[in-house]
């Protein structure tokens, strides 16, 4: 089965108890959130073990800020994952992901169903359900360390 929505998300796009409309996060500003979030997931043994465990093979693609991340898990000895902000990888994912800044900050703030996102056509992902029902339960492990960090060093992307 391939879950695949057609339509891209909005910058307007409303999270979940959101009542104002959500702002698109500058490109340079996500994907320095996002390198930072991947290395406290890394070093959190919780975290990359549980992320590990799924063995992502990951692509997120964030419209707005022509971001390309790719995941997936590591094979050098004390490392757990590994990931390329481009497509100069030595695998091919198995599940694609596309939103905007504003849907992936409200989702990786853990405010955002992905499910809900995807059924209003906010995200768009393509890959067969069963690989999707192993990757993103695993992918929110992702979301404490990147609330943290917001919270910390980045509170002007906070969403309620």
């Amino acid at each position: 089965m391939e879950a695949t929505v057609a339509g891209r998300g909005s910058g307007a796009a409303r999270g979940r108890g959101h009542g104002a409309a959500a702002r698109a996060v500058p490109p340079a500003e996500m994907r320095r959130v996002l390198g930072e979030v991947l290395e406290a997931a890394e070093v959190d043994d919780k975290s990359s073990t549980l992320i590990r465990a799924a063995a992502p093979r990951l692509r997120i693609e964030v419209t707005d800020a022509a971001i390309v991340l790719n995941i997936a898990p590591s094979e050098k000895p004390g490392r757990t994952l590994r990931w390329r902000f481009d497509d100069e990888v030595d695998w091919e994912p198995r599940l694609r992901i596309w939103m905007d800044s504003a849907t992936a900050n409200r989702y990786l703030q853990g405010r955002e169903s992905l499910a809900i996102a995807i059924a209003r056509g906010h995200v768009r992902s393509e890959g067969d359900a069963r690989t999707a029902l192993l990757y993103l339960p695993a992918m929110r492990f992702l979301i404490e360390p990147y609330r943290r960090l917001i919270r910390e060093r980045f509170p002007d992307l906070e969403v309620d």
